[in-house]
């Protein structure tokens, strides 16, 4: 028996090969990608450069971080010394002070303005009460920190920096 397919007649055909069309397709893939990879690329520079002009003002706003060293309520006074320490990274502006007696919700100060300043790796003092008496409002009793209506209570003290930024703490006197 004789092969079937011997009897057609064997042409000679010319293909592309394997190795030039690899070289063809390897050429069209990487215009095509090369031309979306610049896009692509030029679109985030662009996205980067916009951001650049809204996120100063409120990068300042986390770079901010003010803790209370220490609360000290002077004895035989209504004065009240707070001291600061500024562990951020930029400078801060201290506007306004708060304090609330907790158990009573009594507002002892209300908004006070301070407007001090805190240098970056720095500490300050902020005193209430001192000049005018007019910061803090003590109602009850002798009106002075060692009276017990005032002793034996927490004070929740609240200051706002010029950023928008809320530090808080709760102190007692004397460390009660």
């Amino acid at each position: 028996m004789r092969n079937a397919f011997s009897k057609l007649p064997v042409k000679n055909r010319r293909a592309v090969s394997q190795i030039m069309g690899s070289i063809v397709i390897l050429g069209i893939v990487s215009s095509v990608g090369s031309v979306i990879l610049f896009n692509g690329m030029n679109s985030i520079s662009a996205f980067t450069y916009d951001l650049s002009f809204h996120e100063k003002s409120k990068n300042q706003i986390h770079r901010e971080d003010i803790v209370f060293e220490h609360v000290r309520f002077e004895p035989n006074t209504d004065n009240i010394v707070i001291t600061l320490a500024n562990i951020g990274t930029v400078e801060s502006v201290i506007t306004n002070v708060t304090i609330l007696k907790i158990d009573t919700q009594e507002i002892i100060a209300n908004w006070v303005d301070v407007n001090e300043i805190i240098s970056v790796n720095d500490s300050q003092q902020i005193i209430l009460d001192t000049i005018n008496d007019s910061d803090i409002i003590l109602n009850t009793g002798s009106q002075i920190w060692n009276d017990p209506y005032y002793v034996n209570s927490e004070y929740k003290i609240s200051l706002t920096t010029s950023r928008g930024n809320f530090i808080t703490t709760v102190a007692s006197p004397f460390n009660t």
